[in-house]
């Protein structure tokens, strides 16, 4: 009975750490760039919170790797590597807000 207690305290603390902080970081290891996204403002239980939240990552995962079209990255080798620190650091953003609904809209 006190683990069940135990446990049920350490995930609600967890739980209010994840969702008092007001924001997260995506962040691309290779280069060293980070781009805080925040999201204080939306209710992430919510589909629509959730949606802005995930275009929120998106665009700020582009940034971080410089996501570009063929013509203006120089070859289809730029681009290949620039999608995939995209999905990598998509992946790791969505992983770090912990939210069901996100990772639902995030797996398609």
């Amino acid at each position: 009975m006190k683990e069940s207690k135990l446990a049920k305290g350490v995930v609600a603390t967890v739980a209010v750490i994840a969702f008092s902080l007001p924001a997260i970081t995506s962040a691309d290891e290779l280069k060293g760039r980070a781009e805080k996204v925040t999201y204080s403002d939306l209710n992430v239980e919510k589909d629509d919170g959730a949606h802005v939240l995930y275009r929120r990552l998106q665009q700020a995962s582009k940034r971080v790797c410089g996501v570009e079209s063929i013509k203006t990255a120089g070859s289809i080798r730029a681009v290949s590597q620039q999608q995939r620190c995209y999905r990598e650091t998509l992946d790791r953003a969505v992983a770090k807000v912990n939210n069901a609904t996100l990772t639902d809209i995030h797996q398609g």
